[in-house]
């Protein structure tokens, strides 16, 4: 999704976010504004010191936060509710919308104010900083990988079989294969094949993130000896699946080293998959499989946007 703004694209000002919150929240119609920033699906406007208005791009951004309205409550209130024995710092932090809005002043789509998340995007930090918080990382979608109940959402691409997304894929590496060179293609070639090649998951869906990438997650410090909390947002991606496009996007925040410290941290919180000890050494390897198929296609992803994305460079450093 392009950060450009598009053909049709409301335009954000600070007369508009007024008009609308005079008109459906004017308790806090006083409060400062921040500069309208864009992201891929919505663009944010910070009020106040405490709360920002989260407002859809397009219309497909807008059924993506319905979802959160619709799920984050409830993800929250069943991760609160986890067994005393869980440790807390396993429990991510939910930044679950605090009102909605709908169509009005000439705004066309449904928004919604949510917490202000205190930090620094992860995606405009050093590497250095990013190794860090492997460990971190590792924590919180450990502990958003829990069973999701029935009727939790579902997203065709995220969560689902590799091969349910082997077009994606091949449309990925066909449109920067002129850049690529041939060890980066016989590198991304042997990352899917051996996705393509691992055991399915075969447990409960869990909830995922769905698009935990560097600049969907926020770090309260900046210090590369104290990253500080890490907090998960825009969960417009919400859904219930195979873990391991989560964990395939958390990858490509990190070196090489980082990326062991990650999946070290993740496997001593998961602990035994079930089964045998050899099935479940079997079950672990099969989900990193699957996780690396999946960095090497969103390694793709991220370095063919615009030289105005984050993403782009990140993407171009994990395909060496």
């Amino acid at each position: 999704m392009p950060l450009e703004s598009r053909d049709g694209e409301p335009v954000i000002t600070d007369g508009l976010v007024r008009a609308l919150l005079r008109e459906q929240h004017p308790d806090l119609a006083h409060m400062p504004l921040g500069v309208p920033v864009r992201g891929w699906d919505n663009t944010m406007v910070r009020l106040g010191e405490r709360l920002a208005l989260r407002l859809p791009r397009h219309a497909q951004a807008e059924s993506l936060l319905d979802r959160e309205v619709a799920w984050l409550p409830r993800l929250a209130s069943q991760l609160a509710g986890l067994p005393s024995g869980i440790p807390h710092h396993t429990i991510p932090v939910i930044p679950t919308p605090v009102r909605t809005g709908v169509r009005r002043a000439g705004y066309p789509f449904r928004w919604a104010v949510v917490p202000w998340v205190y930090g620094t995007p992860a995606v405009h930090m050093p590497l250095g900083v990013r190794d860090a918080y492997a460990s971190s990382l590792a924590a919180v979608l450990h502990g958003l990988h829990r069973p999701a109940p029935g009727g939790a959402p579902t997203n065709v691409f995220r969560g689902v079989g590799v091969a349910a997304v082997a077009d994606r894929f091949a449309q990925r590496r066909t449109a920067l294969a002129e850049e690529l060179s041939t060890e980066q293609q016989d590198r991304l070639d042997a990352a899917w094949a051996g996705a393509l090649a691992a055991a399915p998951h075969t447990g409960p869906a869990l909830w995922l993130h769905g698009d935990p990438h560097p600049n969907n997650t926020v770090l309260a410090g900046v210090g590369s000896w104290n990253p500080g909390p890490v907090v998960l947002v825009d969960f417009g991606d919400l859904c219930a699946g195979d873990p391991a496009s989560d964990l395939g996007a958390a990858l490509l925040h990190f070196s090489q080293p980082g990326r062991r410290r990650f999946r070290a941290a993740y496997d001593a919180l998961a602990g035994s998959p079930g089964g045998t000890e050899p099935d479940a050494g079997r079950a672990r390897e099969a989900l990193w499989a699957r996780a690396t198929g999946w960095a090497a296609s969103f390694s793709l992803l991220y370095a063919a946007q615009p030289e105005s994305d984050p993403l782009r460079p990140l993407g171009r450093y994990q395909l060496g």
